[in-house]
């Protein structure tokens, strides 16, 4: 028996020998081939480093003409005047103004300027000095996170489930932001402060004067109401204060007891209450005073240059030395086909 077992046992340790072998081969295997892509990108380098030296010079004349036309652009860009805007459109009016500025950059790059003249009630000279206008949504997690809370806030919670922040911020279009950067570039500084009001001027359609009408009537009645509930608690409160001098007056307690003889604290409820109701009033107050124009201005200045850093000469270094790069290899490509030509014909 005990033959039988070990005649049985190296049967299978041999059985297992090729499984090792394989194993191993395909372990070395991996590791080659890691190794040969390494090397294959380290010839490709050295294949494009020999190109580059042997096209040296084209490639340096249009990584120069990159340069050149770098400094130029930004010298030009630093002696105009750049206007940085961030506003809040109200009344869902956010579209007419994305709208409007891209309407107005579209007349300035066909310079178009008597219908931009027109548009922003301009002299053609000045509209003359106007360069370029943009606009973009400016936002930060906190200031969406405020809105996701609003919104769950308002909505039923099993809505919710599938619903997640991230969610929330791919759904979002380019009109649903609250607030916007508006960039505008002109000659002078002079210009700007001008045309910065107009810009930035939307007339009312039906759907947005409508819009503001329905919120500042709801406004006022909220206002109302939250005054009215104030007179009352007041009212309560000064009931309440009363009964607990006439209680202290004649028992000298100062537990104030209702219909069951337990102590009451409707006193302090009602100061909460009414502490509540101030804040209420004042978030509705800056509301409505918030909301007086179709657009508020968040904050504004205007500066020499370029608001931000565009690394202009960077960009056109790297775009001249690919177009650099690629009139290099086309006599290589036009061998290449003729040879492959002459082999295929």
């Amino acid at each position: 028996m005990n033959q039988n077992e070990n005649q049985k046992q190296e049967e299978q340790e041999v059985d297992l020998v090729p499984v090792f072998v394989w194993i191993g081969d395909g372990i070395k295997g991996f590791f080659r081939a890691i190794g040969n892509f390494f090397k294959a990108i380290g010839h490709a380098i050295i294949l494009f480093l020999i190109f580059l030296q042997k096209n040296i010079i084209l490639v340096g004349l249009f990584i120069l003409v990159g340069i050149g036309l770098g400094y130029y652009f930004d010298s030009a860009g630093k002696s105009n005047y750049t206007a940085q805007l961030r506003v809040q459109p109200n009344f869902n009016s956010s579209s007419q103004l994305i709208s409007n500025i891209k309407y107005y950059n579209s007349l300035t790059g066909e310079g178009d300027y008597d219908r931009l003249a027109n548009a922003l009630g301009l002299s053609v000279e000045e509209a003359k000095k106007l360069k370029s206008f943009s606009i973009e949504e400016s936002y930060n997690d906190t200031e969406l996170l405020a809105e996701y809370d609003r919104l769950a806030r308002d909505s039923d919670t099993m809505a919710l489930d599938n619903f997640t922040f991230e969610g929330f911020k791919e759904a979002k279009r380019e009109i649903d932001y609250e607030f916007y950067e508006i960039i505008a570039k002109a000659e002078t500084r002079a210009i700007l402060e001008k045309v910065i009001p107009k810009v930035i001027d939307i007339k009312e359609n039906s759907g947005i004067k409508a819009a503001r009408l329905s919120y500042l009537e709801n406004t006022e009645f909220d206002i109302t109401a939250k005054k009215y509930q104030l007179s009352e608690i007041d009212s309560l409160i000064a009931a309440y204060q009363k009964m607990i001098s006439t209680n202290q007056s004649s028992s000298g307690n100062t537990n104030l007891f209702v219909g069951d003889q337990r102590s009451s604290d409707n006193l302090s409820s009602l100061f909460y209450q009414k502490q509540s109701l101030l804040e209420d009033l004042q978030d509705l107050r800056d509301d409505k005073y918030a909301s007086e124009n179709v657009v508020n201005v968040v904050s504004e200045y205007i500066v020499k240059g370029n608001v931000k850093n565009e690394h202009i000469k960077l960009k056109l270094i790297f775009v001249f030395f690919v177009l650099g790069v690629i009139v290099a290899s086309i006599p290589l490509l036009w061998r290449f086909l003729n040879t492959y030509s002459a082999k295929n014909p």
